[in-house]
């Protein structure tokens, strides 16, 4: 399950600096977050760090240089500049959403689902927050609570792609594959022909019997996304169902050529030894 969710950045500072020093740490704002915003997040860091250094209360650059440190993959980082701002403005809630996002890349669950606690109260009719709630319980692998979370989301906002394709996967776990191709269904109706939703619904389909469905599907995902492991393994594990064991052979071998580490194919591989 893939995360597509979008940190909370901010573009306004205040400085008690005198006007030339002022006017330097707004200059160097300004850039740090045109880069931020055009994804050049090492720059960023760089930019936002500089500002830090000239005045460390610019709790604006702490909070988008965590968000720059999210992207970058450094945590702990990310948590240290949002806790700085949790210290600085603890009436500024939205710094939330960032930190548990970042402890859910931590695998810090418990904390995350603290911090949602205390959202759910300041924006009980935000869809985001039950849609990050169902990230982590899915990440838990607790799905029925995942399924209720995304299922919450959906009704605060039903045009949620990534709560609806997130509340079929969940479907798709718990083995109610009528309701998780409804799901799916509806995610693409928002964002039509979406690899992101093709992929998992070819496995209910392939749960389903429907194996040329389920094959059809997939070969819609893969033209969209070529050399994608994971598609390529299910396609595998569909060929297998089909009775195609050559074929099956050359899409998962290429999925673990292209990450060594995918588990699924590692099994689909020993399945298919078992049919040969």
């Amino acid at each position: 399950m893939r995360s597509l969710l979008t940190l909370v950045s901010i573009c306004f500072f205040v400085s008690c600096s005198p006007i030339n020093k002022q006017n330097r740490i707004k200059k160097t704002f300004e850039l740090a977050t045109q880069k931020l915003n055009d994804a050049y997040y090492e720059d960023a860091i760089v930019l936002y760090s500089k500002v830090l250094e000239m005045d460390h209360e610019v709790i604006d650059a702490h909070m988008n240089r965590g968000v720059a440190y999210y992207e970058t993959g450094h945590y702990a980082l990310a948590l240290a500049d949002y806790n700085e701002v949790r210290q600085a403005r603890p009436d500024f809630d939205d710094v939330l959403f960032n930190r548990a996002y970042t402890y859910l890349a931590m695998a810090r669950y418990d904390m995350a689902l603290d911090d949602l606690k205390t959202l759910k109260k300041q924006y009980p009719d935000t869809a985001l927050v039950y849609s990050i709630q169902g990230y982590v319980y899915g990440q838990q692998e607790n799905y029925q609570r995942a399924k209720e979370s995304f299922e919450k989301a959906v009704l605060k906002d039903g045009k949620q792609f990534d709560s609806w394709t997130n509340l079929g996967v969940m479907n798709y776990h718990l083995k109610a594959y009528e309701d998780a191709e409804h799901a799916f269904a509806k995610a693409l109706s928002i964002r039509g022909n979406s690899p992101e939703a093709l992929n998992p619904l070819s496995l209910v389909y392939l749960e389903q019997g429907r194996l040329e469905l389920a094959d059809s599907t997939i070969d819609v995902a893969i033209s969209l996304i070529k050399d994608q492991p994971y598609f390529l393994n299910n396609k595998g594990l569909i060929q297998i169902r089909l009775g195609n064991y050559e074929l099956a052979d050359s899409l998962i071998d290429r999925s673990l050529q292209l990450d060594s580490t995918n588990t699924s194919a590692k099994e689909n591989l020993e399945l298919l030894k078992s049919k040969i």
